[in-house]
């Protein structure tokens, strides 16, 4: 186990302490108690979602993109809904992803939905399968902009990857 996993472990386990001090109202004599919880949090934590290497830089890049794409899609789809055309084309439409983490394809999967208009349906292997409200629309390049959003997050070079675990 390298240094980055060790730290990783202490940070985890430091988050888990947190909670349990907060849960218990800082109560010492429920240490008893929380030390073996705490253990057992971060031993299945670490089983559920192994270390990884995350970017703070991408979190700072990831965050106004997030939230921007949130109002730009909650407002996108209720002008759709109200408009009366009914300004709608679904499509079920495949998108090969470059993301060799299967932690970045299921938080790229998972936050699809924020883009106007889509919604992540389901991924396998490297295949993630989207439903569009606009067929017509440009919904490739903006699952391009989310992927390098999420590769820059998980620390991935999309360049020098083809999708493979």
């Amino acid at each position: 186990m390298n240094q980055r996993n060790y730290l990783w472990l202490l940070q985890r386990t430091a988050l888990f302490s947190l909670l349990w001090w907060l849960l218990t109202e800082g109560n010492a004599s429920s240490w008893w108690f929380g030390v073996p919880l705490v253990l057992l949090a971060t031993g299945v934590s670490t089983l559920l979602a192994p270390p990884s290497c995350r970017s703070l830089a991408g979190w700072l890049r990831f965050i106004p993109f997030f939230i921007g794409h949130s109002l730009k899609g909650g407002f996108d789809v209720a002008w759709r809904a109200m408009h009366p055309a009914l300004p709608i084309a679904p499509l079920l439409v495949e998108y090969q992803m470059r993301l060799a983490n299967e932690q970045a394809r299921v938080f790229m999967t998972n936050t699809a939905c924020l883009l106007p208009g889509t919604l992540g349906a389901r991924f396998e292997g490297a295949s993630l399968k989207v439903h569009v409200l606009d067929g017509h629309g440009d919904f490739h390049s903006e699952l391009e902009t989310l992927e390098k959003k999420v590769a820059a997050l998980f620390c991935i070079d999309l360049e020098n990857n083809d999708g493979r675990i």
